[in-house]
């Protein structure tokens, strides 16, 4: 009985000495190169950092403020003898993890970056140590940059930002960036109202107090979807101007009171007033451009106006028509408005009915202030609905551009 005892417990210790024995290598291999590496002192050759930057999300682009937030995912790799190892002195182990405080690390920034926060500030971070010496570095991160906003064109603009990549306190000579080109952004998450329109990576250099530093820029160019400022904002205004214009040169009837006319047209301008204070709320503010979208209601309320205005000279000729002693209406008016042959006509059928006078000069007048009627409405309909349909056809090509939403990219190496 004491014979099988033993035997079963010296075969569990057969079996459970490789696991022991490869944790024990294990930690033996992480204090061995803790010993052998200086956290402190860089390699001594030349270090080449690549970099691979998945773009995960855009996050916000502030107009306003001129910045763009957006989450990446970073990698960064390099060569570090003093943290290769023979695999074999280790039982075959040929990579381990190590704190990111425990090893040196290259000084890579973001130049433009207004703030940073780490997405694993709160979690331990190794990297990964391979036993030819590489050192992988991977995380995530949400990055505020500065970026120039060019809000001209607004609903229809596109903006395109970038990471400037370098090195804080190295030159060249002593860290070089070798950005990858082979990310496929398969992770990457639309954003609403921002299309992903291009990726690509330009690697350059710049000369700061006589030491020339390698730099790495990843441009993100995106464009705005238009669709919500269109249908909210574009469409109503629309409506609004049109009904006004109808209401205004309409001829439901030929009574003599037709003050409502300028009434009408002044609530009109009250209202896209309204109108325009929650554009302003929704529109980039900005004292280098004017947004086309302001434009646009800056027209529209202009056309309104002049619409209203000229609602006067019409009123006043259909009061011409019923005004005691009025005079026949100038030939040259009716030439004006291409009705030489209406006043011709008039004037016989009138002449050979015996019609009195007072009866010519009130259809002269009136013809005259219909016929105006139609003309500016016809003129200011156009004026009204040419730039509503281009706004339109651009929001149409923008969603053609897109694939109804799904987002375009391209990356290239510069």
């Amino acid at each position: 009985m004491n014979i099988k005892f033993i035997y079963i417990f010296l075969t569990s210790i057969n079996l459970f000495t490789p696991i022991i024995s490869y944790h024990g290598n294990i930690a033996n291999l992480s204090e061995f190169l803790q010993i052998k590496h200086n956290r402190i002192a860089p390699p001594d050759d030349l270090i080449e950092v690549f970099i691979d930057i998945e773009l995960v999300h855009i996050n916000n682009i502030d107009e306003k403020h001129q910045k763009m937030s957006a989450v990446v995912y970073m990698v960064e790799e390099w060569l570090d003898s003093s943290l290769s190892w023979n695999p074999n002195d280790f039982n075959g182990i040929e990579q381990t993890w190590l704190p990111i405080e425990a090893i040196w690390v290259p000084d890579i920034i973001i130049f433009n970056m207004l703030e940073y926060i780490n997405l694993l500030e709160n979690i331990r971070q190794p990297v990964k140590i391979y036993s030819n010496g590489r050192v992988v570095y991977s995380y995530p991160a949400l990055y505020t940059i500065m970026c120039g906003i060019e809000i001209a064109k607004f609903p229809f603009d596109e903006q395109e930002c970038s990471l400037d990549i370098a090195s804080w306190g190295y030159s060249k000579d002593k860290l070089l960036l070798n950005v990858s080109s082979k990310n496929n952004l398969e992770h990457y998450n639309a954003n609403d109202e921002w299309a992903l329109k291009k990726v690509y990576i330009e690697q350059t250099s710049y000369e700061h107090e006589g030491t020339v530093v390698s730099e790495a820029k990843y441009h993100i160019k995106v464009t705005r979807k238009p669709l919500h400022y269109v249908v909210s904002l574009v469409i109503p205004c629309y409506i609004v101007c049109a009904l006004s214009i109808a209401g205004l040169y309409a001829r439901f009837s030929s009574r003599r009171e037709r003050q409502e006319r300028f009434t009408l047209g002044v609530t009109s301008i009250l209202s896209m007033a309204v109108l325009s204070l929650v554009v302003s709320e929704k529109v980039p503010h900005s004292s280098l451009h004017v947004p086309l979208l302001i434009k646009y209601f800056l027209f529209q309320i202009v056309v309104v106006t002049f619409a209203t205005i000229l609602t006067w000279p019409i009123l006043k000729f259909h009061r011409e028509a019923f005004k005691q002693g009025a005079k026949v209406p100038p030939t040259w008016a009716f030439k004006l408005l291409l009705m030489g042959r209406k006043i011709k006509g008039i004037k016989e059928r009138y002449q050979n009915e015996n019609i009195q006078q007072k009866k010519l000069i009130t259809q002269g007048w009136t013809s005259i202030a219909r016929r105006l009627d139609y003309t500016f409405a016809g003129i200011f309909l156009f004026l009204t609905t040419a730039p509503t349909i281009y706004i339109l056809m651009s929001c149409s090509e923008r969603l053609k551009m897109e694939d109804f939403g799904n987002d375009i990219y391209e990356i290239e190496k510069i």
